[in-house]
């Protein structure tokens, strides 16, 4: 039996750490640090971390539905449903708060639900403007940010200026690994594997984020000097919203596909927001949102969606496009015709797959993902 490298070690250590369920999560998680959730990439995580809580964020998970239907009309996506049921079941309670950011209509009605039941002390609506091209959006979305920080100063601990800029300098520095990370993936074919490739990401929204970044390092310093190439296997773009199971990047590497990029919420769209250090970081934070097309759920021009998608397929060199939805994301199947309108008249062919709760169809699932890589080795 090989040697264990240290390579093995730390991609079984992000395997281990996305394997534990949110019943036993608490006993891995620092204590110093108060775990605050929240759901979306709006909620500016430095700004938690400055406070002293730990960011945690909340992705969904297979789970049987016993609870959330009573509560929830059955039009909302399994994410959606399956945060509410961890809540209910009691499985949350290790949080002492959580952070809802205003996006698509299910989540602001979940924000009521959740604050109802009055199961975690602290909950905090981060107001985003809509329309983001607005000459009013800059003011309003830099008195958000403020108005979240002075909840967390009263609430967690002091938001100082000097600890905001090093939780600023941490998330970038994570971010710059993340994308040295995409980049190896993309340049060297059967590096990693969907599934670690995945977990990698998962873990790190999840864990302190100091310990996740001295793991990307130990990772990038342990990388095999030599790895077999393999070409074999089809390059697409995956787009979509947050994908809470690792099971589908698996059914994309056993179709005969490989991930070049993606465009996911859980995914590459964290690279875009990298933040400035050489201003002030309330404006920095500010500006970020406002300076790239993170969400379907938020107006920044008619085109932005359309050139961001075409960008990223002309950047990563992918054969097609895979949209990877949330059943009932209304915000996502609404920009898909204008999508794929433009892809097509690029010649670019694109598979769309719906998900909801990740325990099922997968074998349909990489029936059509089978199919769709086929049609793709024949151009």
């Amino acid at each position: 039996m090989p040697e264990e490298t240290p390579y093995d070690r730390i991609l079984k250590e992000f395997r281990r750490i996305t394997s534990i369920d949110y019943k036993t999560i608490a006993s891995i998680l620092p204590k110093g640090r108060v775990p605050i959730g929240y759901f979306c990439p709006y909620v500016p995580e430095e700004l938690l971390h400055a406070a002293g809580a730990l960011p945690f964020r909340l992705m969904g998970s297979p789970t049987k539905l016993s609870h959330s239907p009573a509560h929830l009309p059955p039009g909302c996506c399994h994410f959606v449903k399956s945060s509410l049921e961890s809540l209910l079941r009691g499985e949350l309670d290790f949080l002492k708060g959580v952070v809802f950011s205003h996006t698509c209509d299910v989540m602001q009605g979940l924000s009521d639900i959740w604050a109802f039941q009055k199961r975690l002390p602290l909950i905090f609506n981060l107001m985003m403007p809509t329309h983001l091209g607005s000459e009013y959006a800059r003011p309003y979305l830099k008195a958000e940010i403020e108005r979240f920080r002075n909840f967390l100063e009263s609430n967690v601990g002091p938001v100082t200026t000097a600890n905001l800029v090093s939780a600023i300098q941490l998330f970038n520095r994570i971010r710059e690994k993340v994308r040295e990370l995409y980049q190896l993936k993309r340049t060297s074919p059967g590096l990693l594997s969907e599934g670690d490739f995945a977990n990698i990401l998962r873990a790190g929204y999840g864990m302190e984020r100091t310990r996740y970044l001295d793991l990307l390092n130990e990772l990038l310093s342990s990388l095999p000097e030599k790895v077999k190439r393999d070409d074999s296997r089809i390059p697409i773009l995956l787009v979509g919203n947050m994908v809470h199971s690792v099971s589908y990047f698996s059914l994309i590497e056993e179709g005969g596909a490989r991930v070049v990029s993606d465009d996911l919420c859980s995914g590459a769209r964290f690279l875009r927001l990298m933040t400035r250090e050489d201003m002030d970081p309330i404006e920095a934070l500010t500006e970020r949102y406002l300076s790239s097309f993170l969400c379907p759920a938020k107006h920044q021009g008619t085109q932005a969606h359309l050139e961001t998608l075409m960008t990223e397929v002309e950047q990563s060199g992918a054969k097609g496009v895979i949209f990877l939805f949330y059943k009932y994301c209304e915000p996502h199947f609404f920009d898909h015709p204008d999508l794929k309108t433009a892809l097509d008249a690029k010649g670019i062919p694109s598979l769309l797959l719906e998900v909801d709760d990740p325990s099922t169809s997968q074998g349909q699932m990489k029936i059509r993902i089978q199919a769709f890589v086929e049609m793709l080795s024949a151009l």
